[in-house]
């Protein structure tokens, strides 16, 4: 009896220890998934915080969702689908991603486009209008940012390029000096003034959307190039769009054609990826380098490519006299003429200060709507006139446009 009451003894002990140790074990287990007790703040210190990042997209269900332009109230929410080489900055949403180097991410914003917006302008709070905070009714406001797990962003994306008439997108890759905000705020003006069907696709690089960080937007656009060579491969390739379009501005055009050459010279690459329409807009890249290197490359990957340089843009000339070289966004007698490449002047017609951001103009938008959406050869576009002694030139005029005219067609 004392044998067995002693037995029973060391089995109850050795079951205690048992169950012990695999409370430790899950103890554990928890506090790597962030979950917090009292026991576990005990037995080790907590981890450090996670870097922050966008709340990931919790669409039910496994089923594609095509994303369309939203009616609300006093504006329309329009989507952007978006890839950016930004490194997560923090959780507010017009700071989400900063201006340091990270992986290619994916995901969607959502912008406001006010019901009084007028075309070609993208409002914004200003001291002129006595507006000092943003408003969706009045202003073109990034509302929301989400991340998305690149399977389910191609998802999206082929669901959103199925569910317009004309299965194609377009991909806007900005400038220096802008903000992931004010890149995302940007493509989505351009598709609603457009009244593009397809979706806008952003490609954001880290710029620090400062003037006077101009050498390291640089460096940082350098270092996107073999990035955005993945992301237009894959949007080739993993995307059911007949037409996929371009517009690269200023610093943007040296990430687009720097990577359009890596893609030409690999060979592994087969077969090469075709573009339909290509828009430079006051590229800020050497112009004999782009002329002698880049534009022949450019060609062979492009149904069209046409580019859009002005005398009178300041950027351009500060980045002149920066370099000691011609740029490919100048106009006037320096405007760029290639064979193959239709070279617009488009000098007085950009009316802000540094006369730099005409590809959200009226008159710009006005033209890649009938080169995109008619399918009008450039001597046949309304406001287009041919120059001399080559090239053309795009007539000013205060004629009262139609409102996102690439709906009509």
């Amino acid at each position: 009896m004392r044998k067995a009451f002693i037995c029973l003894l060391l089995i109850a002990v050795l079951s205690c220890k048992h169950n012990g140790a695999t409370t430790d074990t899950a103890m554990t287990e928890t506090t790597a998934t962030g979950a917090t007790t009292s026991t576990s703040v005990e037995m080790m210190p907590p981890p450090p915080p996670p870097a922050p990042v966008p709340p990931e997209s919790t669409s039910p269900g496994p089923l594609p969702v095509p994303l369309r332009e939203t009616e609300m109230r006093d504006y329309v929410k329009v989507p952007v689908f978006y890839g950016t080489t930004r490194k997560v900055a923090g959780k507010d949403r017009k700071n989400v991603y900063g201006a340091d180097r990270g992986r290619l991410q994916y995901g969607v914003t959502w912008v406001s486009i006010p019901h009084s917006h007028e075309p070609g302008e993208l409002e914004e709070p200003s001291i002129r209008t006595l507006t000092f905070r943003e408003d969706p009714a009045k202003h073109v406001v990034l509302l929301e940012v989400r991340a998305i797990p690149k399977e389910r962003w191609f998802a999206d994306l082929n669901a959103s390029i199925a569910d317009g008439h004309a299965n194609q997108a377009f991909v806007f890759i900005h400038g220096y000096n802008t903000a992931f905000s004010d890149a995302a705020r940007r493509t989505a003006q351009i598709k609603y003034d457009l009244g593009f069907a397809g979706p806008a696709i952003l490609f954001s690089w880290p710029s620090h959307g400062s003037t006077s960080m101009y050498l390291a937007d640089e460096g940082n656009a350098d270092w996107s190039v073999p990035l955005l060579v993945n992301f237009l491969l894959d949007l080739r390739r993993r995307t059911g769009a007949a037409t996929i379009h371009i517009i690269a501005h200023s610093l943007g055009n040296r990430v687009l054609t720097r990577a359009v050459q890596l893609i030409d010279l690999d060979n592994r690459i087969q077969p090469k990826p075709r573009f339909s329409q290509v828009m430079l807009a006051a590229p800020d890249m050497d112009a004999e380098v782009f002329r002698d290197e880049l534009a022949p490359r450019m060609l062979k990957i492009a149904q069209g490519i046409t580019l859009y340089g002005a005398s009178d843009d300041l950027a351009i000339r500060a980045s002149k006299k920066a370099h000691d070289a011609t740029r490919a966004g100048e106009g006037g007698a320096d405007l760029p003429i290639i064979d193959g490449i239709d070279s617009i002047d488009v000098t007085g017609i950009d009316a802000s200060f540094l006369k730099h951001s005409y590809i959200g103009g009226v008159s710009v938008l006005g033209d890649i709507a009938q080169m995109i959406c008619e399918g009008k050869k450039t001597g046949d576009r309304v406001g287009i006139s041919k120059r001399s002694p080559a090239g053309w030139r795009m007539l000013a005029s205060n004629a009262k446009r139609a409102a996102r005219p690439c709906r009509a067609f």
